[in-house]
């Protein structure tokens, strides 16, 4: 359960409630699961985009890492009859690509952490649950259209971006679709909640009425 959502907020997609988009997010079945390991230090922010992903795979979870005097569940980093990836820009990371994917034998379990740079950087070298894992990381893209948050480098994605991307490698192009679709409700809303975009111009989904007339 989510903690620490403001009264104002809708539970679901977590924007303000005149804003909720919670009827536009898919269900989205694959094969592949989604594991996303979630910094604590996110589970505060409303501008996260796992918690969104997760919500439209349905063979996903999140689980939350870096809580004080509270070790997260790695046990089953690595299942049986699965492929576990972590993705994950390493030095040794495999670019994710079809001729790639189409080596492995058997459904993917995806790790995907959630979290700054030097989190992420401090947990995949120091928790042994993730050595050995295979590391992969995104082909060349575009640029994040992700615009809530600074990106230190233009070739950063967010998480919500991430998953989608390699859900489009890994399984369909449409669920990439899906993804990246409700991503830009959320930034377009968001943006347009903060005065930093017209409503003529969010052209996704566009802005409720009863937001534009509250």
């Amino acid at each position: 359960m989510r903690l620490f959502l403001a009264p104002h907020r809708c539970p679901g997609c977590e924007i303000r409630k005149p804003l909720c988009f919670c009827s536009l997010i898919p269900k989205i079945a694959l094969q592949t699961r989604v594991m996303i390991l979630m910094h604590t230090c996110e589970e505060v922010l409303t501008t996260n985009t796992a918690r969104l992903a997760a919500k439209a795979l349905t063979n996903s979870e999140v689980r939350i890492h870096g809580r004080r005097d509270e070790r997260m569940i790695t046990s089953d980093f690595i299942q049986p009859g699965r492929t576990s990836l972590l993705l994950y820009p390493s030095p040794i990371s495999v670019e994710l690509t079809p001729e790639f994917v189409s080596r492995i034998e058997s459904p993917i379990h995806l790790i995907v952490p959630d979290a700054n740079w030097r989190q992420t950087t401090k947990f995949v070298r120091h928790d042994p649950s993730i050595k050995g894992i295979q590391h992969v990381k995104l082909p060349p893209g575009p640029p994040s259209e992700y615009h809530l948050r600074v990106q230190r480098d233009v070739r950063h994605v967010c998480t919500l971006e991430a998953i989608a991307r390699a859900i489009g490698i890994l399984e369909s192009p449409a669920a990439q679709s899906s993804l990246e679709t409700i991503m830009r409700i959320l930034v377009e809303r968001t943006l347009w909640s903060r005065g930093r975009l017209a409503a003529s111009d969010c052209t996704t989904a566009g802005i409720p009425a009863e937001a534009q007339s509250g």
